[in-house]
């Protein structure tokens, strides 16, 4: 099948317009002018898009699926939010199923093709497993329900492995160390040393609140210290979130470290860029919390590896990457074209993942967004009026490897 708009971005090489794209398998085989592509294939069946544009479809770095829209706690305060979320979970397990079926569709809908999901044990798998969307999840684990932390690094990791089996193709489930104030320190370290010495990744919560950074400097946090009624007794470190991190052996190029909003010093950065870790950027969730504006135009300065997270529903308003891209590129006062970028191929290579995804290229999966936008001619920044367009509702079609998996283009036109 070619795959045709009035234009391609692919994000990895120039624009073109009129573009195509040769899929076959599952993959993208050809990236061209439909001319050229269609010189090249006789024979092979057209789907035009009249006054669209394609793009990689959004890579999602880090969100939570498990959550609904309309009765989110509080925002404001971080503990305050934290601590309304832990006394609502026994009936929020009634409805977690239903809400993560209705966050993956969401995602799937506003054109994400990969999606990073945590959540506690890995219990949203099945809903983004039966989604359509590739993407991982990473298996949140507490500890305090277990006797020591070899115990809780054993339970965790038979439950990664169980996960695992049957899975369909580009569904994934890692570990996660879910936050400094949750896990302690030789949990950490031990679950780090295993996940890192079979080569997986990793994703933590890290530096994301100003109560998180006193509970690791001070020892207390505004309640985070007890937060499921089990003091935390490792903090007062006198020591940043992103050094303590370091120094249980948290930091390497297989750690997804989501948020990095409250104080993340220059130091801070230096850490995180010699140690290879790669961020999530939350501006939403960051902003309806009170945690502050991650230093993300100086985070890519110094060549971190950073992606684009919607966090979750009772933290964020939609599971629209491209949306949290826009208030991003506006935040940091970046371009269309960086912030086309951050949605899609950063994402990938905060994942390790960039050989397959995040970009229009021959090779890789055919993952893409159909976007309601005919920009003018270029150097008009093409890329931001695409972004516009796909962060308010305009995505009239996602692929995934492929499989147009929502479509909402009346028949498509025939090239």
């Amino acid at each position: 099948m070619i795959y045709a708009a009035g234009l391609v971005l692919p994000v990895s090489s120039p624009p073109i317009r009129d573009g195509a794209l040769l899929v076959e398998n599952g993959g993208i085989v050809a990236v061209g002018r439909l001319s050229e592509v269609k010189r090249d294939n006789p024979g092979v069946e057209v789907r035009y898009f009249p006054r669209h544009t394609i793009t990689p479809g959004a890579v999602n770095v880090h969100a939570h699926l498990g959550f609904r829209r309309g009765d989110a706690p509080p925002g404001g305060s971080f503990s305050g939010w934290v601590m309304e979320l832990v006394s609502r979970l026994p009936e929020k397990e009634t409805w977690t199923p239903k809400a993560a079926r209705g966050s993956a569709r969401e995602a799937l809908e506003s054109g994400t093709t990969f999606l990073t999901d945590s959540s506690p044990f890995g219990e949203c798998l099945p809903q983004l497993a039966e989604s359509g969307l590739a993407g991982i999840v990473f298996a949140e684990f507490f500890p305090f329900l277990f006797d020591t932390p070899e115990e809780a690094v054993d339970s965790i990791e038979k439950k990664v492995f169980a996960l695992r089996e049957g899975l369909p193709p580009r569904i994934g489930v890692e570990m996660s160390v879910h936050a400094p104030y949750t896990v302690d320190p030789e949990s950490s370290r031990l679950a780090a040393t295993r996940v890192r010495t079979r080569g997986e990744r990793l994703s933590t919560h890290l530096s994301e609140s100003p109560e998180e950074v006193e509970f690791v400097r001070e020892g207390t946090g505004r309640g985070l210290e007890n937060v499921f009624g089990v003091r935390a007794d490792w903090g007062g470190m006198g020591v940043s979130p992103v050094r303590y991190a370091e120094s249980v052996e948290l930091l390497w190029p297989g750690m997804i470290a989501a948020h990095l909003a409250t104080g993340v010093s220059e130091e801070d950065i230096e850490v995180l860029a010699q140690t290879g870790v790669a961020a999530a950027h939350c501006p939403r969730s960051n902003e309806y919390l009170g945690c502050g504006v991650s230093p993300v135009p100086e985070m890519l300065g110094r060549g971190i590896r950073v992606g684009m997270g919607t966090d979750g529903l009772w933290s964020s308003p939609s599971m629209n990457l491209f949306e949290e891209t826009l208030f991003a590129t506006r935040l940091h006062g970046m371009s269309g074209e960086m912030g086309l970028k951050l949605a899609t191929l950063s994402g990938a290579r905060a994942l390790g993942i960039e050989g397959e995804t995040g970009s229009l290229a021959a090779g890789k999966y055919a993952d893409f967004a159909v976007i309601e936008a005919a920009p003018g001619e270029f150097g008009m920044d093409p890329e931001m009026e695409v972004l516009e367009a796909a962060a308010g509702a305009g995505v009239a079609a996602t692929a995934v490897g492929g499989e147009l998996v929502y479509d909402r283009v009346e028949g498509g036109s025939a090239g």
